[in-house]
């Protein structure tokens, strides 16, 4: 029997651009942001990479890229090519390599922290995991971005969103898919190599 594709049934939220995984850790949102769901828009990962990184700003993707969030940085597997630690270049790597039926474009997962102890600490913890677990051992690019709300007036927590593309990195470009991490599973197994590995970062 065919997989069916629960992504397919349920709306993607207004003002996102993935459907979230239900249920599990509070503090974690988790969702892959597909090619195209349902009869919604034909997305990219340029579209999708660059509104958290100048979040608030209409920017094109065309245009050189000026990121205004809090922080971000590209992590890469340690076999990718230099030059994609540029964003815009990874996202045009991803987006020159990618196959006429391709639905995985990001794995989205955003961390938040309600009582953060010093921010660059959180930071750079989040940063470590992503590091070890998506990039050396799943062979994963991460566009991570921090934001800090409270900048522009909001009462939201601050967070980091994680932004995994959805195919391995190699040093000859982009290779196989990475479900069932790239699915609804992800969230799970996401949580539970977080609290693996930052045992004091609060799920619940």
């Amino acid at each position: 029997m065919a997989k069916i594709d629960i992504h397919a049934k349920r709306p993607v939220p207004s003002g996102l651009d993935f459907v979230p995984v239900e249920g599990g850790a509070s503090n974690l949102t988790f969702g892959v942001v597909r090619r195209q769901i349902g009869t919604g828009p034909t997305q990219t990962v340029h579209q999708t990479i660059l509104r958290r990184l100048s979040p608030g700003r209409a920017a094109q993707i065309t245009d050189p890229w000026l990121p205004n969030c809090y922080r971000h940085d590209v992590l890469l597997p340690p076999k990718a090519p230099d030059e994609c630690h540029d964003p815009q270049a990874l996202c045009n790597l991803y987006e020159g390599q990618a196959f006429d039926k391709i639905k995985d474009l990001v794995v989205m997962a955003t961390l938040r922290f309600h009582s953060p102890d010093r921010l660059h600490n959180e930071w750079e913890a989040i940063r470590a995991f992503a590091y070890e677990r998506l990039c050396k051992e799943r062979h994963l690019a991460v566009v991570a971005a921090m934001h800090l709300p409270v900048l522009i007036g909001s009462t939201n927590p601050p967070h980091i969103h994680l932004m995994a593309l959805a195919r391995e990195l190699h040093s000859f470009g982009f290779g196989a898919l990475i479900r069932p991490f790239a699915s609804d599973q992800g969230k799970q197994i996401l949580a539970d190599e977080m609290m693996q590995f930052l045992p004091s970062f609060e799920l619940a």
